[in-house]
């Protein structure tokens, strides 16, 4: 049989319900039973959609890495504003260097240059705009301000994740002042706000469950394990397998530590327990990093530690210093968000929406929380964005009007980049491109 197909067939025959379980999310064990209700409390019913002549831009970029058989790489990003009004921004930067970081350090470079290229249009696009209502972003806010602060060790790029800083902050304090309305939708997400929240509710419950069963310490004992780390424990294994448990019972906890551990994605919760359209209720979510846990007190030792080789590229260590630690400064000012996830159709995928705070009124900042927390009952504004929402969406295919045709302008396929760029810069270098073995099938064939 062609393709293996036979093969394919035998091993899925072999794992059909744990395959059918794990594809569609369905409720399997008594941990699911407890959480799926859980969930159902905080799915809400959409409210009427609006549609308004709103002012609109809609960011979204494009990008692509190619590594050479030489031991370089050339990245490209390429990013557009486009405007209900029909002005478009374009802005595209591109750099070469020799390979001297692992491949996924490389591909956190060129994300992150990315996304700072559309902090840039839009920017350009606000602030030569004297009528905005709302900005786009495609993607995350929120997830913008859990980067990892790293220094990458190539020349003009060693302090990326400073500039990117610096531009997101001025973008959100443009649109603060401004008042509008700044939202970043994501189509993918991998995000587990709701469900980690929903956990603690289904851990209390659990716990409560066992308490007449056990001895005072040994109850003691599993509270301390589920609420640490110890969780992960190989001594939290054995403190489990020695429990004197029914065979359910002891699934239970075994089910709620792996949750606990690697908590699924929000939308695998959506997708798995509604039928409907809807939307969850909104939480502003406390970036559990060490960025934000333990360094915001002291900036300037900070910047010292963590970026000490984006020194090489500044003539003087105070003209860094001078401009690195305002930054982090602001870094750690920034606003909170609040983050929410919606199906806009029933036969549709959820997508998360953040916002910042100030836009529903709330002026708290990240170094003032130290949880995340629902908001409940729902802030008008965000009643009022899926109101909105509601009137750009043109269905599966067109999820928000505005930010597919942002991206049918940024996006950079592959085939461009070979039949396109690399000719451009062969012509204009005057030097022969030579892709690694893996990809001159791709250039060539």
């Amino acid at each position: 049989m062609p393709h293996f197909l036979d093969l394919f067939l035998q091993e899925l025959q072999e794992k059909r319900e744990a395959f059918r379980r794990r594809l569609t999310g369905e409720e399997a064990s008594e941990l699911d039973g407890l959480l799926k209700k859980s969930f159902i409390k905080e799915w809400r019913e959409l409210p009427s959609p609006k549609t308004e002549d709103l002012r609109v831009i809609a960011v979204d970029s494009g990008r692509s890495m190619r590594e050479y058989a030489a031991g370089s790489l050339m990245y490209i990003c390429r990013a557009s504003a486009y405007t209900s009004w029909g002005k478009q921004y374009r802005r595209v930067v591109s750099n070469a260097h020799m390979i001297s970081s692992p491949r996924e350090r490389l591909i956190d470079l060129v994300s992150l240059r990315s996304e700072h290229l559309e902090h840039q249009v839009a920017l350009e696009a606000v602030q030569a705009s004297s009528d905005v209502d709302l900005v786009l972003l495609d993607g995350s806010l929120y997830g913008r301000i859990t980067h990892v602060p790293i220094s990458f060790n190539y020349p003009g790029e060693r302090d990326l994740y400073l500039r990117f800083m610096q531009t997101f902050i001025r973008l959100l304090e443009e649109c603060r002042k401004r008042k509008i309305l700044i939202l970043g939708i994501s189509k993918d997400s991998v995000a587990r706000h709701l469900t980690r929240l929903l956990l603690e509710t289904v851990k209390v419950q659990v716990l409560q469950s066992f308490k007449q069963m056990l001895s005072s310490s040994d109850f003691e004992q599993l509270h301390e394990y589920l609420e640490t780390e110890e969780k992960q424990s190989v001594s939290a294994i054995r403190f489990l397998r020695d429990l004197s448990l029914s065979d359910n019972q002891e699934q239970l906890l075994w089910d709620l530590l792996y949750e606990l551990r690697r908590p699924r994605p929000d939308f695998a919760l959506i997708q798995a327990w509604t039928e409907t359209a809807g939307y969850t209720t909104p939480i502003e979510p406390y970036p559990d990093v060490p960025l934000f846990k333990y360094e915001s007190k002291d900036p300037a030792d900070y910047v010292r530690r963590r970026f000490v080789n984006a020194y090489k590229d500044y003539q003087q260590e105070e003209d860094f210093e001078n401009w690195a630690i305002p930054v982090m400064r602001g870094t750690f000012e920034l606003p909170t968000f609040v983050t929410f996830c919606a199906k806009l159709a029933h036969n549709d995928t959820p997508m998360r929406i953040d916002m910042p705070a100030f836009n529903t009124g709330l002026p708290t900042r990240i170094s003032q929380i130290s949880a995340a927390r629902m908001l409940d009952p729902t802030p008008q504004r965000v009643i009022e964005v899926l109101q909105l929402l509601q009137g750009e969406y043109g269905g599966p295919e067109l999820y928000n009007v505005f930010l597919v045709r942002a991206d049918q302008e940024a996006r950079l396929p592959m085939s461009d980049v070979t039949t396109l760029y690399e000719p451009l810069v062969e012509k204009e270098l005057k030097i022969p491109l030579v892709p690694k073995r893996r990809d001159r099938r791709i250039r060539y064939v």
